[in-house]
């Protein structure tokens, strides 16, 4: 695909090679390194800055995707399937009820009428106990158990009325679709929620403003679904899943993305739109395999390969030219940065126990302590260690 005016010609003028920087501190509770960069995220894959600006551009979704993923294949992928969805992890404590005026849940066979009923859930070295409360009153509950099944009416899994409700894992999400699934996993429990890939989980991702132009909705679709392919069916013990419902994996947040006013209606239209039948949904191949479709916010000025961020080197996921993330009227957070990291917090990601100087080679970061201890980490594992913005950032004086 030929790149854009815009692109090409900025392009030229990017900084492609950090030079290698060095500060030396003096290390204690009190002592910070400073650094400077631009972008948010990983930076591996599609930009969504980027993608919106080639869609303003009037790029389709198939030229945006590839643009960033090298040498790939739209096409129709099978999606009809359920992928469990953690909605909350390491919890001590849950609750749950129904806030539509019809419909009913049940737990355990424990069924809720109404919207002035509770149903409370609670960790024990014996299980998950489930108490319901009807304006405080208790009206029943369960002995401890070491799973939990939750339904609701208007689901695949329970007919009735469309019941909506909202689930407590630490603050109030609305849920139509799917049903939920308390495990104890540890000395605490993981929640889940199992629903079709196809539409229940793409309606509730909330990656993109629903603002954006049509074409970088698509796009975003396409990959979304492509990443969840790529996960669905590899069961994670840790958190009773396939997929993480935050920014680990993708941000899940249930009904509210498609109910958003005004622009909610525009992200469900996306995903319908990449819909091809009931069975299938586009997706991005390469070799007519699903790709590990990365993305993120933006990067800084150029996107990362796979091998430089994460270790591992795929041919699609290869670095491509994207000035746009450091245009400050279309990135105005995150075109350029700064931050301030405790030298503790600093040291306690490379596993040492002081950081006397820290310096930047290529496209890894060198720690020495005070003892003269030498340790290097990828750019990409420091930031998710420190909480940096972007792996693209050099170290200030």
């Amino acid at each position: 695909m030929r790149t854009s005016k815009t692109f090409s010609s900025v392009f030229l003028s990017l900084i492609t090679i950090f030079l290698t920087l060095s500060t030396t501190k003096p290390v204690n509770a009190d002592s910070f390194f400073n650094f400077e960069g631009s972008g948010f995220g990983h930076g591996v894959g599609m930009s969504q800055i980027g993608a919106k600006a080639m869609a303003l551009e009037g790029k389709t979704a198939d030229e945006i995707l590839k643009y960033y993923y090298t040498g790939v294949n739209v096409e129709p992928l099978a999606d009809w399937f359920d992928v469990r969805v953690n909605i909350g992890s390491k919890l001590t404590t849950a609750s749950i009820k129904l806030v539509s005026d019809v419909g009913s849940i049940v737990v355990n066979g424990i069924e809720i009428l109404d919207k002035q009923s509770l149903a409370t859930f609670r960790y024990t070295p014996g299980g998950i106990t489930t108490t319901v409360t009807r304006n405080r009153a208790i009206i029943a509950s369960l002995p401890a158990q070491s799973e939990l099944i939750i339904e609701w009416t208007g689901t695949r899994f329970l007919d009735g009325p469309t019941a909506i409700v909202s689930f407590n894992n630490g603050k109030w999400s609305r849920y139509q679709f799917g049903r939920i699934n308390l495990v104890v996993v540890g000395k605490s429990f993981e929640v889940t929620n199992t629903v079709r890939l196809k539409d229940e989980y793409l309606y509730g991702l909330s990656e993109v403003p629903s603002s954006w132009p049509i074409e970088v909705l698509k796009a975003q679709v396409i990959a979304a679904r492509t990443y969840a392919i790529s996960k669905a069916g590899i069961y994670r013990r840790s958190c009773d899943c396939d997929l993480i419902g935050s920014t680990k994996d993708q941000m899940f947040v249930g009904l509210s993305k498609i109910n958003e006013p005004r622009f909610g209606q525009f992200w469900k239209a996306a995903v319908d739109a990449t819909s091809v039948d009931e069975k299938t949904g586009y997706a991005i191949t390469y070799k007519g395999e699903p790709i590990n479709a990365y993305y993120s916010s933006s990067s800084g000025g150029q996107t990362e390969s796979a091998f430089d961020a994460f270790g591992t080197a795929f041919d699609y996921l290869l670095p491509v030219a994207d000035p746009v993330s450091l245009d400050p009227k279309a990135n105005p957070r995150f075109n350029s940065w700064q931050r301030s990291i405790n030298a503790l917090v600093v040291a306690k990601a490379f596993g040492l126990l002081d950081v006397s100087k820290l310096e930047i080679i290529g496209k890894r970061i060198y720690a020495t302590s005070l003892n003269g201890t030498k340790i290097s980490l990828r750019l990409e594992t420091f930031r998710s260690r420190t909480g940096l913005p972007s792996s693209t950032f050099r170290v200030l004086p």
